[in-house]
């Protein structure tokens, strides 16, 4: 094998990690990048693209596998990257810039190509437009849709229909997507037909809704071949969230992203971190040379016959597309751009995520349940209270009679003030602060959230303003919490901010209007549903993850929570949601659709509840799982309340004990891969993670 190259980017032992950061660089390594090209088909690729090439590690793999391509270019926003990236492989095309700006891609040898090899940036987008220390502008995120729409008309790859469609998709995308997914539409978008696209890609892009549209493109356009998971999350030091390879084909456009056949799969690998060595992620497996050639070519064996393999480092299966199809409906259903396109022949009702370990259970035990969504039974999902400045909105608190004494923390530590029970709402913070048992109470928690909404600072109440009538004065001590409160730093020292500068404190701010008076920026927003949820789930769970009752919905709950809430005509009651979300089923189907990050949490986020599959339950079934929830709430023998919970979901979905011992197997698999993450730098508890 060719070593000339380095097998690790020189600028990542050198350059600025904040720095790099805040562009969204985590350089692969040529050890990971010749595995991707090798499962890329690299070698035979005569023309080779990297739009986001950084420091050149994906394209030197390509040479480092013995590709020969006539053309070999790459575009980069970092121009020392850009630098280094040159010196490494001067015979390639560079071009510094945006890869979203259509006159940096009209700088490139050409607008179609056989492979189009990427890590793309994760930049979220609250970041994008923020100027760096050293003069690297991110676009901002109105910027990069704008581009790439005008980009669009310059790629020879798609039709007129496809340019249509692909303009659609990206209209269509989240406001609130990193920069990766346009990323990942501007990849696609440059292969040309029986190329690929190789792509280094978070874990997350599997299950976030967000990314919904990139799975809508791989399948309507694309024949999907590879997903190589990384089991221990161990190719990226500084990540926190395990990383994939996408290997696709592409192919002509789909009459729908619907249409594929029956028998179409994919082949997913999952490699250990035991399989990998210094030099490559599967450099301790036995190939006497060409490592990753050997490999890629095991893998096609294993794409072509849709048949599994296991050892103790590396396992891999055939997923099949239909799953994954149906997948795509239960996050799409009711984004605007799929209901656009018409794409959907089922009803929202029917949109249920099964993960694949799932699916191969119900297809092993013989069951066909008619799932459902929740909010089809009158039960919504949500995230908790995000106040933007918890240092201002939140402190810890003890009762004197009719008063709360708050103890302020962060920015306004050492303040103590009291509060009257009217300003002062019971509030869950984090998990560290969640009880012993499954009731989350006002005797439990320990925080306190300042709900100022109506009251003002006597300068903001003025005397010929008729609309601060509905405001009172806001009590002495409080005041001098909050004329603190805005002369201190909730920024950085390097970037500080006055509190109401925040992102999400600035929209509390409101002039008066007709008929309203003005808001501002001490004054939470207006509470709704999910703040005052019947259950709530941790967003981000080092253990199983587990369901807790709001009691009586008096506790504010934060972001740092999944949130549910029913509806009042719903069949459901709080107790039986709580006793179905500790089910193991429930738990089943979290542990292997949420995502595992570099520590070995798993992040449960509110899309990953709204598309859990609910079986067919009874008003009977209803009924017992609502005693066993207040029982469980009772704390009333948890275990044996959990096994009858089991028991009824069990009834729902037609299987017996058998096949309920091994959901639970299942279960306890995911949560033993997890825990091999366990120690990993940037290992998260779930407090304060947004």
């Amino acid at each position: 094998m060719k070593q000339a190259r380095s097998t690790r980017s020189p600028l990542s032992r050198t350059a600025d990690m904040e720095r790099r950061k805040r562009l969204g660089q985590y350089f692969t390594g040529v050890g990971l990048g010749r595995l991707l090209a090798a499962l890329a088909h690299a070698e035979t690729a005569q023309s080779i693209v990297d739009p986001m090439v950084g420091s050149g590690d994906l394209l030197a793999s390509c040479l480092e596998i013995n590709s020969k391509p006539k053309l070999l270019a790459g575009i980069e926003i970092d121009k020392a990257a850009l630098d280094v990236s040159a010196t490494r492989l001067p015979e390639a095309h560079f071009v510094l810039g945006s890869a979203f700006n259509p006159d940096v891609i009209g700088r490139l040898p050409a607008y179609s190509w056989d492979l189009v090899i990427a890590n793309p940036p994760y930049v979220r987008y609250q970041n994008l437009s923020e100027n760096t220390d050293d003069g690297h502008t991110l676009p901002s995120a109105m910027q990069v849709r704008a581009s790439l729409l005008r980009t669009l008309d310059l790629l020879p790859a798609l039709d007129a229909e496809d340019k249509r469609l692909f303009a659609h998709l990206v209209a269509g995308y989240s406001g609130l997507s990193d920069l990766a997914v346009p990323s990942w539409i501007l990849c696609a978008a440059l292969v040309k037909e029986g190329g690929r696209l190789a792509l280094v890609a978070p874990e997350s892009w599997l299950s976030r809704d967000y990314a919904t549209i990139v799975h809508y493109i791989l399948l309507r356009w694309f024949d999907v071949e590879f997903v190589v998971e990384d089991e221990h999350a161990s190719w990226f030091d500084e990540a926190q969230v395990k990383t994939t390879l996408i290997i696709a084909k592409r192919v002509k456009r789909r009459a729908s992203a619907l249409s594929l056949t029956e028998n179409s799969a994919y082949c997913h690998i999952s490699v250990s971190a035991d399989a990998g060595n210094e030099e490559s992620p599967i450099g301790r497996m036995t190939y006497q040379t060409d490592p990753e050639a050997a490999f890629a070519k095991q893998a096609r064996g294993w794409l072509c016959s849709a048949s599994s393999y296991s050892t103790g480092l590396v396992r891999a299966r055939p997923v099949p597309l239909k799953q994954v199809c149906n997948n795509v409906i239960a996050a799409a259903s009711r984004q605007k751009w799929f209901e656009a396109l018409r794409e959907s022949n089922t009803q929202p009702s029917d949109a249920v995520y099964v993960p694949h370990e799932i699916h191969d259970w119900l297809a092993r035990c013989g069951l066909a349940a008619s799932f459902q969504r929740f909010d089809t039974q009158g039960v919504t999902v949500g995230q908790g209270l995000r106040t933007g400045a918890n240092g201002f909105f939140y402190a810890d608190g003890k009762h004197l009679g009719d008063h709360i004494e708050l103890s302020f923390l962060g920015p306004l530590a050492g303040l103590i003030a009291k509060a009257p029970l009217s300003i002062a709402r019971p509030v869950l913070r984090r998990q560290s602060e969640l009880p012993d048992g499954f009731v989350v109470s006002t005797a439990t928690v320990k925080g306190w959230a300042l709900d100022l909404r109506g009251y003002a600072l006597p300068q903001d109440m003025v005397a010929t303003d008729l609309l601060s009538a509905p405001y009172k004065p806001m009590p002495d001590e409080i005041a001098k919490v909050v004329n603190v409160a805005a002369g201190v730093n909730f920024g950085t020292a390097e970037k500080p901010k006055k509190v109401w500068e925040l992102t999400a404190v600035s929209p509390n701010i409101r002039s008066a209007s007709h008929g309203a008076p003005a808001r501002h920026w001490y004054m939470l927003p207006d509470f709704a549903a999910r703040h005052f949820p019947d259950v709530l789930i941790a967003r981000v769970n080092s253990a199983t993850p587990r369901a807790y009752l709001n009691g009586g919905r008096e506790c504010l709950i934060d972001a740092n929570f999944s949130t549910m809430w029913i509806a009042q005509k719903s069949c459901w009651t709080a107790t039986a949601l709580l006793a179905f979300m500790n089910s193991t089923w429930a738990q089943a189907v979290i542990e292997h659709s949420g995502a595992v990050m570099g520590g070995g949490a798993l992040k449960v986020e509110a899309a990953h509840l709204r598309r859990l599959p609910v079986p067919p339950l009874g008003p009977e079934q209803i009924r017992k799982l609502s005693e066993l929830g207040e029982k469980l709430a009772k704390e009333d023998d948890a275990q044996r309340m959990l096994a009858a919970v089991d028991d009824v979901i069990a009834q729902g979905l037609g299987c017996g004990e058998a096949e309920t011992e091994e959901l639970n197997n299942i279960l306890r698999a995911g949560q033993t891969r997890r825990a091999k993450h366990n120690g990993k730098k940037g290992e998260s508890n779930g407090d304060d993670v947004y």
